[in-house]
């Protein structure tokens, strides 16, 4: 029985920290809830169902490393809609410029927001080298990793203060897809009526 625990545990981990490395290093970790994996860590350690130290560890070296994994996908070729704003709204790509500008800061700060953190290394991975922005990052999401995993261990144990922050985030995070979305789509429909208008002119006489 013991050794069929800790099976499930290990099994646990391991799909956690999958979760956690895809939410920043894959486009598709823009809809995973990372917060909601570290916080789960801590709550399932608070509550014993898995190693404390080994949910720990998980929080912290996977959430950063997934950084670091979106960082080499957009060196390698990401997407040209992350590269200076090409083809998206005007809004969103002011806050991509200014992602650019300003990428140490963006670094440090989109850590904390679900979609942001996806986003920050594609668009960072232009202006910094990755030894700039290993050093910013790994400490940063590390700290995340840690302070989110701890918001579970304290839930775990009917903290009120920690349910409201977990609650906090989780609002946040659903704005910012949902902006992230309209902007998607915005951006498509853009696209769709340039691409008739130019048929039109084209076969205008």
């Amino acid at each position: 029985m013991a050794a069929l625990a800790g099976g499930l545990g290990a099994g646990l981990l391991l799909v956690a920290a999958v979760a956690l490395v895809a939410e920043s290093g894959l486009l598709v970790g823009v809809v995973l809830p990372g917060i909601s994996v570290t916080v789960g860590l801590g709550v399932l350690a608070g509550t014993g169902a898995v190693p404390g130290v080994a949910a720990g560890a998980t929080a912290v070296v996977a959430g950063a490393a997934g950084p670091s994994l979106g960082y080499w996908r957009a060196r390698r070729g990401g997407p040209a809609a992350l590269r200076g704003g090409r083809g998206m709204p005007a809004a969103a790509a002011r806050v991509l410029r200014l992602a650019e500008r300003r990428p140490v800061l963006a670094v440090v700060l989109g850590q904390w927001f679900a979609v942001v953190r996806t986003l920050v290394p594609r668009v960072t991975s232009r202006v910094l080298p990755y030894h700039r922005f290993a050093a910013v990052s790994i400490p940063v999401a590390a700290t995340w990793g840690l302070v989110t995993f701890t918001l579970g261990c304290l839930l775990a144990r009917g903290s009120t203060t920690a349910a409201r922050v977990v609650a906090a985030q989780q609002v946040t995070a659903d704005v910012l897809l949902a902006a992230l979305l309209l902007a998607v789509a915005g951006a498509a429909v853009h696209t769709v009526v340039r691409r008739r208008a130019r048929d039109r002119d084209r076969h205008t006489p």
